[in-house]
């Protein structure tokens, strides 16, 4: 009986047909005398493969990236007219408004011209819910819209107040204002600077000319009042800065030639005639000369 084969290596030979059959069943060659672990070419598409992964990742990550942009600076928009800071503005420490080589009259000027009639608005009550607005008076014109007033047209109208009383009161002028007014509007402003909190670190070079030059990123106002003057929200409104309303309707009675309230609006006063807006009325709260 014969015993198990005994192991004998491989000739070369033999070892060259046995790679050659695996080759052929593979398809895969192999250098029995390389002694790399990786061949160079599959180095190098692993190569290029991490290139091309980073590439995309970094496109990604881009990509996210803009896409939070947008998201903090829509988040930034006003719901109301879509304001935001967008438009860069220079801060000048002299202007028309205040000039120490302008005479008052000039600067009076400058003040008086300032328009604060698109302080109010007229919305819809739509909207009003939508937006969340707490209620308010009613517009006279439309049964579903109610009168509300923009804080930044508001604060202006008490600068115009505040100024004009120190003025006057400078010159000696003999004008009346409402004392418990003026002290709304300073607090009013009061609240609205410390609302802000503007932390902008503002130069000093010379005295009095804080920040002077310094470029400043702002709403852009033109376009608060392009929005408010807009015919649907138009509020046919127009008063004066300086005196105190009494007869409030007539404040309600200037709408344009496109607003779709005019011919109402005309037919009302032809039926019960106009009132004197600033009329003195017995009972109302005392004036005095500031």
């Amino acid at each position: 009986m014969e015993g198990p084969p005994r192991y004998q290596p491989l000739s070369r030979d033999e070892e060259e047909d046995v790679l050659a059959q695996l080759e052929e069943k593979n398809g895969t060659a192999w250098n029995a005398n390389d002694t790399e672990i990786i061949p160079t070419n599959t180095r190098s598409f692993i190569f290029y493969m991490s290139i091309i992964l980073l590439s995309l990742s970094a496109n990604v990550l881009l990509v996210m990236d803009n896409a939070r942009l947008r998201i903090v600076r829509d988040s930034v928009k006003t719901k109301f007219s879509g304001l935001t800071f967008n438009t860069p503005t220079p801060y000048h420490s002299v202007t028309e408004y205040w000039s120490p080589n302008a005479t008052d009259v000039e600067m009076e000027t400058a003040w008086d011209a300032i328009d604060t009639g698109a302080m109010a608005i007229a919305l819809h009550d739509q909207y009003v819910k939508r937006i969340g607005l707490p209620p308010t008076t009613r517009f006279p014109w439309d049964t579903e819209r109610s009168v509300y007033y923009l804080k930044g047209l508001h604060d202006l109208h008490c600068l115009k107040l505040i100024r004009k009383a120190i003025v006057s009161k400078h010159h000696s002028r003999e004008q009346q204002f409402n004392l418990h007014h003026i002290y709304h509007c300073l607090d009013g402003l009061r609240q609205d600077i410390m609302c802000m909190a503007d932390d902008t670190p503002m130069s000093a070079p010379t005295r009095h000319h804080v920040g002077d030059g310094q470029v400043r990123q702002c709403r852009n106002w033109n376009h608060m009042i392009d929005w408010a003057m807009e015919p649907e929200r138009h509020a046919c409104y127009k008063w004066d800065d300086y005196r105190e309303a009494t007869n409030t309707l007539e404040l309600f009675g200037h709408c344009p030639p496109e607003s779709p309230y005019r011919d109402f609006q005309e037919a009302y006063f032809q039926y019960h005639g106009h009132k004197d807006p600033y009329e003195v009325q017995e009972g109302a709260e005392p004036t005095v000369i500031f």
